[in-house]
């Protein structure tokens, strides 16, 4: 016949089970990998309202930025309302599910208004496209996310 658990033995019981479960938490947790998304997040945090009023004026553009993702190139197509020459600004790849695959080129556009860029070396799966681009007087912010599957 089993001997029943005695008052100590519930107490040794219920102060060690959560000191075990405790620590396997801080064990896991330790062996976890995190990282922010951003690595400057605070001061975009403290820029966001200009980011805010680059957003407004890109929608009040009765053209905007066209981002097609073709089989082996991404093309964007800026608005025909602006001289592609008084056009300027950064294109930023960003790989949300690995920061250290993210980069940025300059905008360098053709009489057309159009940069074609090779997505060969971009890894398959998903990226974000931030445009950061101004003419001579104001900034514009365009965004899209695409799919890239060679």
């Amino acid at each position: 016949m089993k001997a029943p658990i005695t008052f100590l033995q519930g107490i040794i019981i219920s102060i060690a089970v959560p000191i075990v479960l405790l620590i396997a938490f801080v064990i896991y947790s330790s062996q976890s990998s995190f990282k922010l998304v951003e690595r400057d997040y605070y001061q975009k945090e403290i820029n966001y309202q200009s980011q805010i009023n680059r957003e407004t004026r890109t929608n009040q553009l009765s053209q905007k930025v066209n981002i097609h993702n073709n089989d082996k190139r991404i093309e964007l197509q800026f608005p025909s309302i602006f001289s592609p020459e008084d056009i300027n600004g950064t294109i930023m790849f960003f790989r949300p599910s690995d920061l250290n695959l993210d980069f940025s080129i300059k905008i360098d556009l053709n009489q057309d208004g159009l940069q074609s860029i090779s997505s060969t070396n971009l890894k398959n799966g998903v990226w974000i496209i931030k445009i950061f681009w101004n003419n001579q007087l104001d900034e514009y912010y365009s965004e899209k996310r695409i799919f890239v599957n060679h």
